[in-house]
């Protein structure tokens, strides 16, 4: 297979019709079948979403070593740029839509936006493979090595900030876009969808007259106890698994597979804005329990501060979650 071709993409609408047509009618699998053929496989194994969080997230550091030392990482990591592709990119809709848009005169930002993410996710598809050979094989790349830069730059993220802030089509703020730095939003959204929900914002110290956070591990500790009681739309190990993953690039600044974010974004999507209730719609679903769990919950975290300090109580808040009946 021609690695070189396969990532060729032009910032022009017509360059990424070409492709996003040419991965649709064949390409993908082309490169499927390269890539299973690189890592011994006779089919692609057929992952659910929460196998594939599982085998691609890493939920420490020393996680993350053992992870990509597995054939399993690598594979999962295919099925789930294959999900990406297909539920995103390469359906009719999406395709149709690119091709009938009129592209602006000057710097279109739409062109631009789907130039580069396109572009990120073809190299990283290329160095998926690489990393297999390399790491798992041990095999240096003989035609071409392609690299990445793996880290985050303070300076990088500063450039954004004004885009943050104004908007990208803006007189303020710089267009560049930096993608990874939404691991730093889910990591915020994870906190605060588990922070709301059960009506746990922190701890108060009545001697201090302050209010002081209370680590999100050790409400996670507390939820364990209960699990079997709470419907949660997802595992509750993906969920810390997912917050684990996401305090590395907060600490660290790591990045990951471009097609990593977009697939967790989506794998999220009941957790956070919940799913049907027989024949409504519910907003909080995405965690549903009685209310004697809720309470349990919160009394248990009140007798684990108690134990720690006789001043602290908990600061709650009303919770955003489904009630059983």
């Amino acid at each position: 297979m021609d690695l070189h071709k396969f990532c060729d993409l032009k910032e022009t609408k017509a360059s990424i019709v070409e492709k996003l047509e040419y991965l649709r009618n064949g390409g993908l699998e082309e490169y499927l079948k390269f890539s299973m053929a690189e890592m011994g496989l006779k089919k692609l194994p057929n992952k659910k979403g929460d196998q594939i969080i599982e085998q691609i997230i890493a939920k420490s550091p020393n996680d993350l070593n053992e992870k990509v030392k597995n054939p399993e990482h690598y594979k999962a990591h295919l099925c789930c740029l294959k999900q990406v592709w297909e539920e995103m990119f390469l359906h009719d809709a999406f395709i149709d839509n690119i091709k009938n848009y009129n592209v602006q005169p000057g710097k279109d930002l739409v062109v631009y936006n789907y130039f580069h993410l396109l572009s990120e996710l073809l190299f990283d598809m290329v160095l998926l493979v690489q990393d297999y050979n390399v790491v798992i094989k041990k095999i240096k790349p003989l035609k071409f090595s392609i690299g990445k830069n793996l880290f985050q730059g303070d300076f990088t993220l500063y450039q954004l900030l004004p885009q943050i802030i104004f908007g990208q089509v803006s007189y303020h703020a710089f267009i560049e876009r930096e993608p990874f730095v939404s691991i730093a939003l889910i990591r915020q959204i994870i906190e605060l969808r588990i922070r709301r929900a059960f009506g746990i914002m922190g701890v108060y110290d009545k001697a201090k007259d302050s209010f002081e956070p209370m680590p999100l591990g050790q409400i996670f500790d507390e939820i364990k106890k209960h699990q079997s009681e709470i419907d949660f739309a997802i595992p509750l190990s993906n969920v810390i698994r997912l917050n684990g993953w996401s305090n590395i690039y907060m600490h660290s600044g790591m990045k990951d597979y471009t097609w990593t974010i977009i697939f967790v974004y989506r794998y999220l999507h009941e957790f956070i804005k919940g799913r049907t209730n027989g024949n409504s719609w519910s907003a909080n679903s995405g965690i549903r329990l009685k209310q004697e769990t809720l309470d349990n919950i919160a009394k248990g975290l009140e007798s684990t501060i108690k134990n720690y300090n006789i001043n602290l109580e908990l600061f709650k808040s009303m919770p955003d979650v489904f009630i059983i009946s």
